[in-house]
């Protein structure tokens, strides 16, 4: 690279995952892949507790993460959203981004997802973009949505 070339800062990532059946791991999984190939920087967090994301180095979090139960968050991620509900650390340094899964014939669709959000912005972390909400009764296939959702929220990161 020469004097003149511009330098391209990438993102540090940290990707949670709230999942029972798999969906939202597989789906943070495509975004682990779709990021690390444009040369961000991404650990994936299958049960991710307050130190992961308090750490100095988080930049960027990206939430993924189905609904259980009556609304419920799945096991999975509710450790660190009670632990996070308690402590509650302000963050405003920290931006995130969410997918959130669901199934819209409950009067729970994706209650996780918006607990998630209201929570990191009480937090005041700042969202990038609109959060992805994938509806099991229109599609059979989350990450066709995810991969697209993906490429467009990449493109946010600045």
């Amino acid at each position: 690279m020469d004097f003149f070339s511009a330098v391209v800062v990438m993102a540090n990532i940290k990707i949670l995952v709230g999942t029972v059946y798999g969906n939202a791991l597989e789906v943070a999984e495509l975004c682990r892949d779709k990021l690390t190939a444009k040369e961000h920087q991404v650990t994936l967090y299958r049960q991710a507790d307050i130190e992961d994301v308090m750490a100095d180095e988080t930049e960027i979090i990206l939430v993924s993460t189905s609904t259980t139960g009556q609304g419920e968050i799945p096991d999975s991620l509710l450790k660190l959203y009670c632990q996070l509900q308690d402590r509650s650390p302000v963050m405003p340094e920290v931006r995130y981004g969410l997918i959130a899964l669901g199934d819209s014939s409950y009067d729970t669709y994706a209650e996780a997802g918006y607990l998630m959000d209201a929570l990191l912005q009480k937090l005041q972390l700042q969202r990038i973009g609109a959060p992805l909400f994938i509806d099991a009764c229109e599609t059979r296939a989350p990450c066709e949505e995810a991969e697209l959702w993906i490429e467009a929220w990449a493109s946010q990161l600045g």
